[in-house]
């Protein structure tokens, strides 16, 4: 084997050995802009570029986006317009082929060096578009028919993972999307459970007036009646139906004041044990002889 053969052998493998590296990345990416950077970074083995671009195909604008560069982001024609953006990138995407240009005649702008060879190469999964990459180099004749060759190659391996990461990425959004909604399902049954919650005690409010005021009205009634009769009775007799009265009365207040608690709140009824309702009597005014509220 003569030793230009043993040198095209040996630039093979390790063409195959950077492909291989490629198809690492593929199995393990999980952050696009870090996968992306280090597939550019691996085809900088494969092949003398300068300045290199990733575009990705969004398919809601139809529109090619950036998503890696190294150097300048290159490409050429600018100024043309064609269905997918501007520039030749958008007419290889609209074509689906590939453009070899080895000698450019092109002068140097403001802003950029000139490019004197470029190379875009579109990224497709079956028929699909998934995007473009272009490099560029000031040299003339830098790129060539094998370089385009083995571009296409990991060009193919290059859109299973873009495909894989914008999956991950789509599939991460749907999850934080889930989330915010389990999240606001979450606030929307407390909401629900404290309604009904307010509700039952509002019956039981309701309940409880209903129930005890008609007969503690009779109560109160005829205890007073009965202290009126007993005028003149020895103190200990007028103290107890005084203390039915009172008492009475202060069931009153409570009970009224059920119909006044729309947050309810908590408190221990024994420490470390139960609760009870704080019920707020200050609100309530004592009621007149006959169980009626003294304004």
């Amino acid at each position: 084997m003569t030793e230009n053969s043993q040198n095209k052998t040996q630039a093979r493998k390790d063409e195959l050995g950077i492909l291989l590296k490629i198809s690492r990345v593929i199995q393990s990416c999980t952050e696009p802009e870090e996968t992306f950077s280090s597939v550019l970074e691996l085809l900088e083995e494969l092949v003398d570029f300068e300045f290199a671009a990733l575009f990705i195909y969004d398919g809601e604008l139809k529109k090619l986006r950036v998503v890696a560069n190294k150097g300048l982001v290159v490409d050429l024609i600018q100024p043309v317009s064609f269905d997918m953006g501007n520039g030749l990138s958008a007419w290889v995407a609209k074509q689906k082929r590939p453009i070899l240009l080895s000698d450019i005649h092109r002068g140097k702008t403001q802003d950029e060096a000139p490019v004197r060879s470029f190379l875009s190469i579109p990224l497709l999964l079956g028929e699909e578009l998934i995007g473009v990459m272009n490099f560029g180099h000031t040299m003339p004749g830098t790129f060539n028919r094998h370089n385009l060759h083995v571009l296409s190659i990991a060009a193919g391996q290059l859109s299973v993972i873009i495909e894989r990461t914008l999956y991950f990425s789509q599939l991460s959004e749907t999850n934080c999307q889930l989330e915010e909604k389990n999240r606001q399902l979450k606030q929307a049954q407390a909401a629900l459970v404290e309604r009904e919650r307010l509700a039952a005690i509002g019956e039981v409010a309701v309940t409880v007036n209903h129930e005890i005021n008609n007969p503690l009205t009779v109560i109160i009634g005829n205890a007073e009646f009965l202290l009126h009769d007993l005028n003149g009775a020895d103190a200990e007799t007028l103290r107890k139906v005084e203390t039915i009265v009172s008492e009475s009365k202060r069931i009153a207040r409570i009970t009224r004041a059920l119909r006044r608690v729309d947050r309810p709140v908590s408190e221990d009824y024994l420490p470390g044990g139960r609760k009870m309702l704080r019920i707020d009597l200050e609100q309530e005014p004592e009621l007149t002889p006959g169980g009626l509220p003294r304004s």
